[in-house]
């Protein structure tokens, strides 16, 4: 746990009271430690030892609630509002749009459920009530269809979390069973659980208790962390058959014709007369493509690009940050805390840059031949300019540009402020470019073939942000780009407990078939001063 997960646990409690009626002086106290903690630069065990009151703006007893939060995980108080919030109206914060305030309005009005908001806004009842009108009656009705195509559905990272329990279980069993179907094929969320067992299903179906539901044939079946959850059953001889057919995307495994029974995944390929494809690589948007002759590792990635610190933020120090990413044997890093505009994430002012760069240049000389490179996520404005004036945009070493407002643009517009972005001479990264959250928003829409042309034209680099709650840019798009865009994977680490995203991003980027040579991570940190003399 860190200070800004006890930030947040503190902003979803003022939201569900706000849900609920409630906006005195507790909602505002909440929200006000909230803001102190994401403000607050040091580790949360200091902060822990010398009392939660200490900070201005937490008094004693919410101090308290606190310090048992640290201690169990928990914040009491949020678990009593959670119980008082219906599940469905809990759901409509799924929605792009809807704040706690406009949420109490609707449950007020009979609207419970995401089912319930869509047909009030296919009714035109959304636009009759105060504070909405038709405009943002479209907004909502098309927000809350792309909630309701992935409220059955988990992050990547969710799904394989209860995948591997679920195995630990298996193996306490005496069962050997393996990752199947999407979730082996590292697709972005998961609709469904599929494994492959080397057993019979009676047994399988009796080590699953609860999950279990039914067997059918070889297939056991049951559910999952509320995910459909598949177990194939198979012998020694047709094991790898199995893990073949249960992996693929369907339509990727027809192209195969009838697969011959066969002990491993190999043997199966050397049958039938073909290459191996890796599991990544089963996806329909795959067919006709041959894979990679080495996909991308871990261990070709010499630096990490893209993490914060407790300068904007993050939830550790810059020296924290620093000796986890050369504990782990990176060459550098790329600080990239947030921008001025960023008000809400703690974004750094002209005096805070000078404060860090100080510190930087420190702890380079502390830390060598680790080095850390002066970098920021700035803001890419409205109309399309970086956040801070060009003469402290050149005095930084790598420069991120991210969206995070004006979500809404007309494609057009949103075309031309991205073009602007790139066309900025002191943009080094464009950073997850479509400012998507998974199951959660849309990314924006644009004409992203003129977009990702001209940045390939002037040599920008384009990340994808291994943040399981983004993966972006869509793999399916760099897939197209493959062989023209450079790519950064950028974990986007708010503590050093982030650095493991990294993986999301290389599995996008196995998916997405790019050479080590086009991704950016794998050079030395010099290359990247390079850009910057260039620009």
């Amino acid at each position: 746990m860190t200070t800004k997960d006890l930030a947040r646990m503190l902003a979803e409690a003022a939201d569900l009271m706000e849900v609920l009626g409630e906006t005195g002086f507790r909602t505002g106290a909440y929200r006000k430690a909230a803001r102190a903690l994401e403000r607050y630069e040091g580790e949360l065990s200091e902060l822990a030892a010398a009392g939660f009151d200490s900070l201005p703006g937490i008094g004693k007893g919410l101090a308290g609630a606190l310090s048992g939060a640290v201690a169990s995980g928990e914040l009491g108080y949020l678990e009593e509002l959670r119980s008082q919030v219906p599940p469905g109206v809990a759901e409509l914060f799924m929605v792009q749009g809807l704040g706690p305030r406009r949420i109490r309005a609707l449950w007020q009005a009979g609207v419970d459920s995401l089912e319930e908001l869509a047909r009030a806004a296919e009714e035109g009842r959304i636009a009759a009530m105060p504070g909405f009108g038709r405009r943002s009656e479209r907004a909502l009705l098309e927000a809350v269809r792309f909630a309701l195509a992935n409220l059955r559905r988990v992050h990547l990272s969710t799904g394989l979390e209860a995948a591997r329990l679920l195995l630990v279980d298996l193996e306490a069993a005496g069962i050997y069973a393996t990752l199947a179907g999407s979730l082996r094929r590292r697709l972005e969320t998961a609709g469904n659980v599929d494994l492959v067992a080397r057993a019979e299903p009676e047994a399988v179906f009796a080590a699953l208790g609860e999950n279990a539901a039914g067997v059918r044939g070889r297939v056991v079946h049951g559910r999952l962390e509320g995910l459909p959850l598949r177990v194939f059953c198979a012998t020694d001889a047709d094991f790898g058959s199995e893990l073949v057919r249960a992996t693929g995307a369907a339509s990727w495994v027809r192209t195969l014709g009838d697969l011959p029974a066969a002990e491993s995944e190999a043997a199966v390929f050397a049958r039938l007369g073909v290459p191996e494809t890796p599991p990544a690589w089963r996806e329909p948007e795959h067919l006709g493509i041959a894979p990679p002759e080495r996909l991308l590792e871990r261990s070709d990635l010499a630096g990490l690009v893209h993490l914060h610190s407790s300068y904007s933020d993050g939830g550790a120090s810059l020296r924290t940050m620093a000796e986890a990413a050369a504990s782990e044997g990176y060459a550098y890093m790329v600080v990239s805390d947030h921008s001025q505009s960023a008000a809400y994430a703690g974004g750094l002012t002209p005096a805070d840059l000078e404060r860090q760069w100080r510190e930087i240049e420190a702890l380079n000389a502390e830390l060598a031949p680790f080095r850390i490179l002066k970098g920021i996520e700035s803001d890419i404005l409205a109309d399309g300019s970086l956040d801070y004036p060009d003469e402290i945009l050149a005095r930084f070493d790598v420069v991120l540009g991210s969206l995070h407002s004006h979500f809404s643009l007309e494609p057009g517009e949103q075309t031309a402020r991205l073009l602007r972005a790139v066309e900025n001479p002191y943009l080094t990264v464009l950073a997850h470019p479509t400012g998507r959250l998974l199951l959660r928003r849309e990314g924006v829409r644009a004409d992203w073939e003129q977009v990702l042309a001209r940045a390939a034209e002037l040599g920008k680099i384009v990340e994808i942000n291994a943040n399981p709650w983004r993966l972006d840019l869509d793999w399916r798009l760099a897939l197209t780009w493959r062989e023209r865009l450079v790519f950064s994977i950028g974990p986007d680490a708010h503590t050093p407990e982030g650095y493991t995203d990294v993986a999301y991003g290389l599995w996008m980027a196995q998916k997405a078939g790019i050479a080590p040579e086009r991704v950016a991570n794998t050079w030395p940190a010099e290359r990247w001063l390079t850009l910057r003399e260039r620009g």
